[in-house]
């Protein structure tokens, strides 16, 4: 059986690709899935980087096209 990953581990990645990108840039879901894949040494579900990102907008991401979204910065 697999090991679970901590909880927020998904969401810490995600941030943390914007983080790596200007400021203002939009990704797409499967650069993000690349990057949350490389952050954590393991195969992430495109399923569940959507999710977070889908629970998340319009708070945290704006949908800017299909399947790209930018970081709400406060």
């Amino acid at each position: 059986m697999a090991e679970r990953r901590r909880p927020g581990a998904v969401r810490d990645s995600i941030l943390r690709a914007y983080d790596a990108q200007k400021k203002g840039s939009e990704l797409t879901v499967a650069e993000i899935r690349d990057a949350v894949s490389a952050d954590l040494g393991e195969d992430v579900p495109s399923s569940s980087v959507r999710s977070y990102l889908n629970i998340n907008t319009p708070d945290k991401f704006i949908r800017t096209a299909r399947g790209t979204y930018r970081l709400v910065r406060r």
